[in-house]
């Protein structure tokens, strides 16, 4: 790498811009419905009830996933107060931490110019940073996934025996975040590398589990990391099992194989890692043959969550998410060393241009779509100035996604916001029914969030004659009803009336693509709801 002035200063500009897509606007939107409404409202019950063991989601016990994703965000409640900031503050910092984190395991491993590509890399891969914008237990696993695998390899480059057992510490704080199943993959990870390590050689092997103090070590994480469970058995029982159960081994085990099964996370690396999903190929392919010799770890990393998550049943694209890291340290390492000639030298470089012109195409058909300033077509062909300026494919992948993500949050996140009216609505139900034992009712659907914003008890999918014989019995009532309910309910105040969007909106692309046809009057998937007051 060019150690010139104009290089640092570039790098550190690229810096300073990722930073600023991680923090601007990350506090904007209304919680997401539905994965993040479960932690945000989790944990606002958790400081109601001064509970913050057992967690409950709509006041109703919610046993699917370990709580250390409710404490990391509990602790920044706690400090900075109850808010979307709050709430989503943990996973921007343990994203960025990820990314650190791999930074630090490719200086480990190969070099600080490696690492300096790595963390980029790592960064604004698409569907890590996706992720990283609302409160949900994966960002948070990667962190603790990739300190593990950090401080173990650390201790055991370094021979020292204290990274090694904060290494089992941050395992158990992994099963802790998502569930002992990791137990399996982490150890999966570690057992290969020490197997490529001694060479195959099954004794030296053994030694290595004993130089580790595995037999120490897996007793703290198993501590650690399985105290949940056992309090969760002892406190609840068999419901906590059943539920659990369902989370992870039927998951696992419970759906039948597939041929198809095979290409699932192949397809996903494809758009999920971009905008390096191709220099990840080239160099998986380019390597191959010598991958215990040069690549040992990053090749168990991948090569065994690649197989546990084929094999599993249930297939998620998110699941593959903590294998962004072995991943972008490879491409690392080629964006640095790799300098190849004749056919592999177009195939290097076609890796680099097609993303990296796929992606500006999409920046530029994003602005037209949504009409935005014409001010946001500079950001959408900046790569391409970029790659004149500098003659420098290498980043120019990395400056085409950060574009995207720029117009994303300067522009298209407020845009959004319009058509999510649900703090509104939850203040409209604080302001005029403060008696927070009223429930509020909503008809034949269910908005996750609203149990946080209207700081009570939601009664989800309720017909039009149950809302009605509700109100017959009830002196006070608040609901969320559609226009024919609206007119059979008598002596009722309309609190607000408007649009809300009756799908899933992690499923971002169609939710923006519903919002078009709603403003051009095309059928769509927003309702028309009234928010109602019965005194």
């Amino acid at each position: 790498m060019d150690n010139s002035f104009p290089e640092k200063y570039k790098l550190h500009l690229l810096l300073f811009l990722t930073v600023f897509v991680y923090f601007w606007n990350f506090w904007l939107n209304d919680i997401w419905i539905p994965n993040e409404s479960f932690y945000g409202e989790a944990v606002r019950e958790m400081f109601e009830t001064r509970n913050f063991l057992d967690i409950y989601y709509n006041y109703e016990p919610r046993f699917n996933k370990p709580p250390m994703t409710y404490w990391v965000i509990a602790l920044s409640v706690f400090i900075f107060g109850l808010s979307e900031f709050a709430v989503r503050l943990p996973v921007v910092l343990m994203a960025l931490g990820s990314s650190f984190l791999t930074y630090k395991i490719a200086i480990t491993l190969y070099n600080r110019e490696t690492a300096i590509y790595s963390f980029f890399t790592m960064a604004l891969s698409f569907q890590f940073i996706i992720n990283s914008r609302y409160a949900s237990p994966e960002v948070p696993l990667v962190f603790f996934f990739t300190l593990t695998i950090y401080l173990f390899i650390k201790g055991y480059k370094e021979k020292r025996v204290l990274y090694l057992y904060l290494s089992y510490i941050a395992l158990g704080l992994t099963v802790l975040t998502k569930g002992f199943p990791y137990y399996i993959v982490i150890g999966g990870i570690v057992g290969l590398y020490l197997l490529s390590e001694s060479g195959f050689d099954w004794k030296r092997f053994l030694r290595g589990l004993v130089d580790i103090k595995a037999h120490v070590g897996v007793a703290i994480s198993v501590v650690i990391g399985m105290s949940w469970i056992v309090y969760m058995h002892v406190k609840f029982g068999q419901s906590f099992w059943d539920v659990y159960n369902q989370e992870t081994f039927e998951r696992a085990l419970g759906e039948s194989s597939r041929l198809s099964d095979v290409f699932f996370y192949p397809t996903v690396i494809l758009w999920g890692f971009l905008p390096y999903s191709l220099m990840f190929y080239y160099g998986l392919f380019n390597s191959f043959r010598e991958f215990f010799k040069k690549h040992s770890l990053i090749f168990s990393w991948f090569a065994v969550m690649f197989v546990i998550f084929t094999v599993a049943k249930g297939k998620i694209p998110t699941y593959f998410i903590q294998a962004h890291t072995p991943m972008a340290i490879l491409v690392g390492y080629y964006l640095v060393n790799h300098n190849p000639d004749g056919f592999k030298r177009h195939l290097f470089y076609a890796s680099l241009c097609i993303p990296t012109f796929l992606i500006v195409s999409l920046n530029i058909y994003m602005v037209y779509r949504f009409n935005l300033d014409y001010l946001f077509y500079l950001f959408a062909v900046f790569p391409i100035l970029y790659i004149l300026k500098f003659r420098d494919l290498r980043l120019a992948p990395f400056v085409s996604i950060l574009m995207m993500f720029l117009i994303f949050v300067v522009s298209i996140l407020p845009f959004v916001e319009r058509y999510r009216p649900y703090k509104e609505i939850g203040q409209i139900i604080e302001d005029n029914l403060p008696d927070r034992s009223v429930p509020l009712i909503v008809e034949e659907t269910f908005f996750h969030n609203m149990p946080f914003y209207a700081k009570r008890r939601v009664l989800r999918d309720y017909s039009s004659e149950m809302i009605l014989d509700y109100a017959s019995k009830n002196r006070f009532m608040v609901a969320l009803v559609s226009p024919e309910t609206l007119d059979k309910i008598p002596k009722k105040t309309v609190l607000w009336q408007g649009y809300i969007y009756n799908s899933s909106e992690s499923r971002f692309a169609v939710f923006l693509n519903q919002i078009k046809r709603l403003r051009e009057g095309k059928d769509n998937r927003f309702i028309r709801i009234y928010l109602i007051y019965k005194n």
